[in-house]
């Protein structure tokens, strides 16, 4: 397979999108994390400090560094603060995504991207593949990583719903039974693509 096949995965709070993404990245996919991208851009780049400064107030810095925690907690509560900080971070996040794109000559590459197709990232990828789960088995992930109910359903509330989500998908991956039916969507869809 001498192409290059971009994958993007996307989905809701606690849907098991990075879990989809690591059984790609171990079928040999490279994978691209946005979240990752994005945090290193909270902690790198000075512009995007100043701008969420001037935009939240210096109260969401600790130290030098953005506190993602108590900045999460002010844009998941409104659409506004939410739609600004957007403003700030996809320019960026899709800046160094499509970079690190660019760097793969061949083979296939995998984004890990909750918002691909809020941010536009979903026009760089060949593929998209919507993985998704139940309301309550969302909310019971996200709790179990200390993400209390409160908090967990108004991430989901601010989220694009997932039954918008599928009319954009090319594949659907439901999470919500075990991990090996998951696979078998993951191996369907390898097997597609290669």
């Amino acid at each position: 397979m001498a192409k290059k096949i971009i994958i993007g995965v996307t989905g809701g709070l606690a849907t098991g999108k990075t879990t989809v993404t690591d059984m790609f990245a171990a079928k040999g996919a490279v994978k691209i994390d946005a979240d990752a991208i994005a945090h290193r851009l909270l902690e790198e780049n000075g512009s995007i400090r100043n701008q969420i400064m001037l935009t939240f107030g210096s109260g969401m810095l600790s130290g030098s560094s953005v506190d993602r925690r108590k900045l999460a907690s002010v844009v998941f509560f409104d659409k506004d603060k939410l739609q600004a900080l957007c403003r700030i971070m996809h320019p960026a996040i899709i800046g160094r995504m499509t970079e690190e794109l660019q760097k793969i000559k061949e083979g296939v590459a995998v984004m890990d991207a909750p918002l691909l197709m809020e941010a536009g990232l979903a026009e760089l990828a060949d593929i998209v593949v919507l993985v998704t789960a139940g309301r309550e088995t969302q909310i019971k992930r996200a709790t179990d990583r200390g993400i209390s109910r409160e908090e967990a359903e108004r991430i989901i509330a601010s989220q694009m719903p997932l039954s918008e989500k599928e009319k954009l998908a090319d594949y659907i991956i439901d999470s919500d039974k075990d991990m090996a039916t998951t696979k078998k969507g993951v191996d369907v869809i390898w097997k597609k693509i290669t």
